[in-house]
């Protein structure tokens, strides 16, 4: 059964794509299990993880292209046979992104892991050591991480009553290492570019709302999901409906981008052929920032990827020309779990998705 419905993922996956779409239009109506949701969910990223690889494979041996044989190359650990191939097939990735991790095997074996689903637990309405029992009562992984706020654990633990109650929410460790960032460069704060709020959420908790906190997302959906989400949370955020004309402390911008970073979550991420207009949209959001922050204040940027031109790129565009200079990290908390470079610094969290940091200080 979970075979069939994993192929009738994957034929409109490719015909299609977006991986997150297509299991959201099948799964929830399917009337399987949400063991076996689960595990239909782990076929279909691990077919879209080794697609560029099996798309090889079933050309060398003359094999069908069909969902049902991504289905057998999955369940058949066909990947573990590629270390001889060029590298794009053996990381399974376009020969962009192999060209972006050619001299980082680290970076391009960790994409391919499967990660764990990390919790950030909610101090407004909740403690971690009760979160670690209600999982542990519901017989659900729990290991505490390097990172005061958060539990790794497996995605079955998206059921669990701490994320119905509002105790915690699904969030990377190193999404969680950014608030903690953020959190610590100054008592106001505007998460600029905001989303559905995770980061928001986060500052909130590990503040326990003790800084002047407001959010900004300029999508209206995402910006009422936002709202909501804060108000479920207890989260004391001040989410503005229009761009702020207001100066603050901290302005973190957690800029779009190509997400490679979270590769492992999202497997689409490495088949992208490059950066598009990406980074001009990046250096033009750190430009708008730019007017909200306090002389003195500091620019958080952050990105989930590492091509170059959405990192140091953009960085020593803007530093150029705006009145910034790169501040270190050395005074910051969680300064192990980065990896310095001139402009900025790589996450390193062993568990945690891959991102690009840099803190920019405001002249005075």
């Amino acid at each position: 059964m979970e075979e069939k419905v994993a192929a009738r993922v994957l034929t409109k996956y490719l015909k299609k794509g977006n991986m997150a779409r297509c299991l959201r239009d099948i799964l929830p109506s399917s009337g399987l299990s949400k063991e076996q949701r689960e595990e239909i969910a782990g076929i279909v990223h691990d077919v879209v993880r080794w697609k560029r690889l099996y798309e090889h494979i079933i050309d060398s041996r003359g094999l069908e292209h069909s969902p049902e044989t991504y289905v057998k190359l999955a369940q058949n650990g066909s990947q573990a046979d590629a270390s001889s191939y060029p590298f794009e097939y053996r990381y399974s990735c376009s020969s962009y992104v192999a060209n972006v991790l050619k001299d980082h095997g680290e970076w391009a074996e960790f994409l391919n892991e499967t990660p764990p689903t990390t919790l950030c637990v909610n101090f407004n309405k909740s403690t971690i050591d009760d979160v670690m029992s209600i999982l542990q009562q519901e017989t659900l992984p729990a290991e505490r991480s390097l990172l005061t706020t958060a539990i790794l654990t497996s995605s079955i633990s998206k059921y669990s009553k701490v994320i119905q109650q509002r105790f915690a929410h699904v969030q990377d460790e190193s999404s969680q290492l950014v608030s903690l960032l953020t959190a610590s460069l100054g008592e106001s704060i505007i998460d600029y570019c905001a989303g559905n709020g995770g980061k928001s959420l986060a500052i909130a908790s590990i503040t326990r709302n003790g800084k002047k906190l407001h959010a900004y997302e300029m999508n209206a959906a995402k910006r009422t999901t936002l709202k909501r989400r804060c108000s479920e949370y207890n989260a004391n955020v001040t989410v503005e409906d229009n761009p702020s004309e207001k100066k603050y402390d901290v302005v973190l911008v957690d800029a779009p981008c190509t997400g490679l970073g979270v590769a492992r979550r999202n497997p689409e991420a490495k088949y992208v052929e490059g950066p598009s207009d990406l980074p001009q949209t990046q250096v033009s959001i750190l430009k708008q920032a730019a007017g909200n922050v306090n002389a003195g204040g500091v620019l958080f940027y952050a990105v989930c990827t590492m091509t170059p031109e959405e990192t140091t790129q953009v960085i020593q565009a803007f530093v150029k020309k705006n009145g910034f200079t790169l501040s270190p990290f050395d005074d910051l908390p969680h300064k192990e779990f980065l990896l310095k470079n001139k402009y900025g610094a790589f996450t390193t969290l062993p568990r945690g998705d891959l991102f690009f940091l840099s803190v920019l200080k405001k002249e005075q």
